[in-house]
């Protein structure tokens, strides 16, 4: 962790680091970032203004160190900024102070619900939800760094233009100074709804901004587009949670129509009007559940699979509707001061005579009063519909399927931090493996340009580069880089490189590579090796359909 010296205005590394201060605030022109914070030319910078008084009121206040994300992070190294992102919710968790520094907010009178101070642009961003929630101790400041009142002081004001209930911001019910009544407390579906709304510059960080808030960590791939990244963070949430509020959420956008729709929210707009859901506890389910229901428990585990989700509900058939039903979650919506209802979702039979079903009526969730001698628990998997490439799904069908298997990188203390993909390239998760899915592109006279970013390579007809994944030992420091790709020209395959850092786009490889290593400290070594696991076997035709590989990436040698 980096820290910036108050008064040398030199960074300094730290493991263990002192007491320090740090600063939230809206990203403007001319930040001072990492590369320039040491160089003359920074105190030119508009930026340089911020960094100066946040100094000033930390020197004030009695600390030598401050935190603040434009200079503290080295965004040109990707081990860097996956840690930050990371990592960042415990920072500000971890600061004395933190310093809200609004500087679209020029009077320094009374804050109330129309004022300056709560219509800041700071309320509507995504990265600083957290920053609001994880410190203990947070003042606001206006742009002349004059001091606006703290986060207890001003909780109630805060709350109503957040939605984050008061509790929170002034640890009230919490077991320690740390941040339990956020983490165990409130539902998935409550901490969703607070997010609703805001925004990012990037659309993978609306979902990375709320990593810290589920006590969740996932690698950082920008990318892969804000859907897939909320995706995977739900997917994370349900590792550690029986909480299937994270179910309750309705499409604002969507009509009364009957489309079979995925189990998983779009995006975290869908939870706006469910901040008023509390998860029902798991003893209290089943209690509930033997008394109303009959002798069929539900099991409170599920699960999401590469079809959809595994999951035990109570339903009860819609009146008229042999294939429609409700299905209650273990969740319940406030009405009002010890009155709840429990929460349901529309669902239908998509397969005769089969526990199989999808959701349906998305924009609109089931408040139910009454549930005696109505509804059967059943074990069902509610699927993802099959929809057009069109369509808004997550996964799309592709011609070569590549199943890529991490072989002793935990043991030798070797992590994934970032994974890039291009654009015509697909990722899905499975544990510490990961699964590359590719359409076969398209004849054209002429190279294809993908859109322009740090992410996105050149992709000719022959050969096209589908991913990269970085792996770093937080002990030793080390890092390698492992580049796959596949050549598309006949008797062609998928070809991959291991590397320091990640190539540039005209050192790419056209020819089949299916094995490669890369020699690391102390005598460790890692390579990685491509075998054909599909329809085309080696020397034969690649299959027009679809060819399926298996690559392992295996770290061997002394520890």
């Amino acid at each position: 962790m980096h820290l910036l010296h108050t008064t040398t205005r030199k960074l300094e590394e730290f493991i263990n680091p002192p007491d320090y201060a740090i600063l939230s605030h809206r990203w403007r022109e001319e930040e001072v970032l990492f590369a320039d914070i040491h160089q003359e030319h920074a105190k030119g910078m508009k930026g340089y203004a911020k960094v100066e008084g946040c100094c000033e009121q930390a020197r004030r206040d009695g600390y030598q160190y401050v935190w603040i994300d434009t200079c503290c992070i080295d965004k040109s190294s990707s081990a860097a900024l996956a840690e930050a992102i990371n990592s960042m919710f415990t920072w500000y968790e971890d600061a004395q102070v933190c310093y809200v520094y609004l500087d679209d907010v020029a009077d320094n009178g009374d804050p109330d619900i129309e004022s300056a101070f709560a219509k800041s642009e700071w309320f509507t961003r995504g990265w600083t939800l957290q920053e609001l929630i994880a410190p203990t101790s947070l003042f606001f400041y206006d742009s002349r760094w004059r001091e606006i009142g703290s986060k207890n002081s001003l909780a109630g004001l805060l709350s109503s233009i957040t939605r984050v209930h008061a509790d929170v911001l002034t640890r009230i019910n919490a077991r320690s100074d740390k941040l339990m009544t956020t983490r165990v407390s409130f539902s998935v579906a409550t901490k969703m709804a607070w997010a609703a709304g805001r925004k990012t510059t990037r659309p993978e960080d609306r979902a990375y901004s709320l990593m810290g808030i589920f006590k969740v960590h996932m690698p950082v791939i920008y990318g892969e587009g804000e859907k897939k990244a909320f995706f995977r963070l739900q997917l994370e949430i349900m590792r550690t949670s029986h909480d299937q509020s994270i179910f309750a959420w309705s499409n604002p956008a969507a009509g009364g129509h009957k489309r079979g729709t995925w189990p998983f929210a779009l995006y975290p707009d869908y939870f706006a009007k469910s901040g008023d859901i509390e998860d029902v506890p798991s003893d209290q389910w089943i209690r509930y559940s033997k008394k109303f229901m009959g002798t069929d428990v539900p099991r409170l585990d599920f699960a999401a699979t590469n079809d959809g989700l595994d999951i035990s509900l109570p339903l009860r058939p819609l009146a008229h509707e042999s294939n429609e039903f409700i299905a209650l979650l273990s969740c319940r919506r406030r009405v009002s001061d010890g009155e709840h209802h429990i929460v349901g979702i529309r669902l239908r039979r998509s397969v005769v005579n089969a526990e199989r079903y999808e959701r349906i009526d998305d924009h609109t969730l089931e408040d139910i009063v009454d549930t005696r001698e109505e509804f059967k628990v059943k074990r069902i998997h509610i699927s993802y519909p099959l929809l057009s490439d069109s369509s808004e799904a997550f996964f799309f069908s592709t011609s070569t399927s590549l199943f890529i298997q991490n072989v002793g990188v935990e043991e030798h203390g070797f992590s994934v931090i970032n994974m890039e993909t291009a654009p015509s390239c697909d990722l899905q998760m499975h544990d510490s493996n990961f699964v590359l899915l590719m359409r076969r592109p398209s004849l054209s006279p002429k190279p294809l340009q993908d859109i322009k970013g740090s992410h996105h390579l050149l992709r000719t007809m022959d050969s096209s580069w589908l991913a990269s994944f970085t792996y770093h030992n937080s002990m030793t420091k080390e890092q390698f880089v492992v580049t796959v790709g596949v050549s598309w020209i006949q008797d062609g395959g998928p070809w991959l490189r291991i590397t320091s850092e990640k190539p540039p786009p005209n050192q790419l490889s056209r020819l089949k590579i299916d094995w490669t290593s890369y020699l690391l400290k102390a005598g460790r070594k890692v390579t990685a090796s491509v075998k054909n696991g599909g329809h085309a076997s080696a020397g034969k035709k690649r299959s027009i359909m679809f060819d399926r590989y298996s690559v392992n990436i295996t770290v061997y040698g002394d520890q």
